[in-house]
């Protein structure tokens, strides 16, 4: 069985190509750098839905738990450390904000124990796994064809990453994994204010259950961000999906849950969408809903006339994570 919204499994490529092979990009130039900071300050956010009076008052006894949730924490994993860079500071005060906890009370419908235990799993996860600190060269094999990658934002100024199924490069799953994590705490730290959710520009282009992954890492990667990003998606926008694409999610929209099927868009960008009821509950919207197609990039169909360069963009992957981490140690001392 396959998922949804996989990166694919590709079929022949090795699971480490030689470092001899040529990445995407590599003869030809990027006409834009990769952009990783908002140009629209002031442009219109999308409404964070605001507590209730109760899930408030739970947030305000968890601010208090603060103490207990972070005490005696584990130590970073043996495993973890094999990909992470060890100087990089936890910093959980610092992840821990009224907006993370916020996030956490919605996920868990304000139930307060609920909450409590979540939050106490996320902290042990990110102090053993240190997500913020997976080195660049560890995920960098994932990325040379450029499969996917953070670079400007949408309409609510939100991150957008680009998904190319077909672009898909290695076969192993927990590496994938940590460069979808890695993307996502690069979009994360990248949030203007009043900005928590990211937003999926998925390309189909040749789609097909056999380049999609393992029903096991698909639950792996959900059971991550559920857990552990509850509340960061804020559209997954499919550009052109074939008729096999929308015959599947036809069978399985009905077992999806009702806040995530809300949260997914159908996009032809040549076709307006067709017509549908009020409550008919089709996923398809104009491109316009969510981009401006000026800085939407050419392979996704926008008019940015930019093309991912593997040397330019892991340039700037490097320079931003060495800047993070000069950051972070500023702040500990």
């Amino acid at each position: 069985m396959r998922s949804l919204f996989g990166f694919g499994k590709a079929e022949e490529a090795p699971v480490s190509p030689k470092p001899s092979e040529k990445a995407v990009g590599s003869n030809s130039e990027l006409t834009m750098t990769p952009v990783f900071e908002c140009t629209t300050p002031s442009g219109p956010l999308q409404e964070i839905k605001p507590l209730s009076d109760d899930e408030q008052k739970v947030l305000e006894q968890l601010k208090s738990d603060i103490p207990e949730l972070t005490q005696n924490l584990p130590p970073i994993d043996e495993e973890a450390k094999k990909f992470v860079d060890e100087e990089v500071p936890l910093d959980i005060e610092g992840w821990l904000t009224d907006e993370c906890i916020a996030r956490y009370v919605r996920a868990r419908k304000g139930v307060y124990e609920d909450t409590k235990k979540a939050l106490r799993k996320s902290i042990e996860w990110r102090a053993a796994t240190r997500p913020h600190a997976l080195r660049p060269d560890v995920v960098e094999i994932e990325n040379r064809t450029g499969k996917m990658y953070f670079s400007g934002f949408d309409r609510f100024s939100r991150p957008v990453i680009y998904m190319y199924n077909h672009r898909q490069n290695t076969k192993e799953a927990d590496n994938q994994i940590r460069w979808v994590v890695y993307t996502l705490e690069l979009c994360i730290r990248h949030m203007r204010p009043g900005v928590e959710k990211v937003t999926l520009a998925i390309d189909t282009t040749n789609w097909g259950f056999s380049n999609s992954v393992s029903i096991g890492t698909a639950k792996k990667f959900l059971d991550i961000l559920s857990n552990h990003y509850p509340e960061r998606l804020g559209r997954a926008v499919v550009f052109v999906p074939p008729k096999l694409f929308v015959a599947f999610y036809s069978l399985v929209s009905p077992f999806i849950d009702p806040v995530t099927k809300a949260k997914v868009a159908f996009v032809n960008p040549n076709e307006p969408p067709p017509e549908q009821s009020e409550n008919s509950g089709s996923p398809w919207i104009a491109l316009e809903e969510c981009f401006d197609r000026d800085t939407l990039e050419k392979d996704c169909y926008g008019s940015m006339p930019s093309q991912y360069n593997h040397q330019v963009y892991w340039k700037a992957i490097e320079e931003e994570f060495a800047h993070e981490k000069a950051a972070l140690l500023a702040k500990q001392n």
